[in-house]
């Protein structure tokens, strides 16, 4: 009777730990192509609602409240680059959403846990949170904060993802904007513009005389 107590309860501390595994795995819960960014900003987000320790995610899944969950976006920057590159987010009127954390890599998603050399992408901005954006506070009704910063972004193809765990019981929610500015010619472009347009205006001119 004793070995089959020590066996039923050995039998249920492993069912409880695939469990607690299960719930704390990272989940890919919703996954958007953005398009092009043609224009100056692009809005990207998620709403998720709780019941019973399950979360649904708008437009994505459902899984275990104790997960952490993965939101990618895609988008593709056109042929001509842009000098800076802006992600921001606002949660909204309630904090339910702990450990939000953004990142930026080139290429294709990869599933979560999953390097990202392994999609043949490259790491641009490493997973980034409120805490390590000086002058940036995570509250309820703060309004927008930015989570990623970059000087230039190149032509290509493009992943935002979006980290976190939803622990409010009544769910939780998060908006961004992706937001770029046009890159400006260098003085060296300019030169050479210069430079074609006096050799057309020559041209024109020995046609004339």
């Amino acid at each position: 009777m004793k070995f089959q107590l020590t066996r039923a309860t050995v039998a249920l501390l492993c069912l409880s730990s695939a469990v607690a595994a299960a719930q704390a795995q990272a989940v890919a819960s919703k996954q958007v192509n953005l398009g092009s960014l043609s224009t100056a900003s692009l809005s990207y987000g998620n709403s998720f609602t709780v019941d019973a320790g399950i979360v649904s995610s708008a437009g994505g899944n459902s899984f275990a409240q104790a997960a952490t969950f993965y939101d990618r976006y895609l988008f593709s920057v056109p042929e001509a680059s842009y000098s800076s590159f802006t992600a921001s987010l606002d949660l909204g009127n309630f904090f339910a959403i702990q450990g939000l954390q953004a990142r930026l890599y080139s290429g294709t998603p990869v599933a979560p846990g999953t390097p990202v050399a392994s999609g043949g992408g490259t790491m641009l901005q490493v997973w980034s949170s409120a805490q390590n954006n000086p002058g940036s506070t995570v509250a309820v009704g703060t309004g927008a904060f930015n989570m990623i910063n970059l000087n230039t972004l190149a032509a290509g193809s493009y992943t935002l993802e979006v980290r976190g765990q939803v622990t409010g019981t009544a769910g939780g929610s998060y908006a961004g904007v992706v937001n770029v500015a046009a890159a400006v010619p260098e003085p060296e472009t300019y030169l050479m513009l210069a430079l074609g347009l006096c050799l057309v205006g020559l041209r024109i001119r020995q046609q004339h005389r």
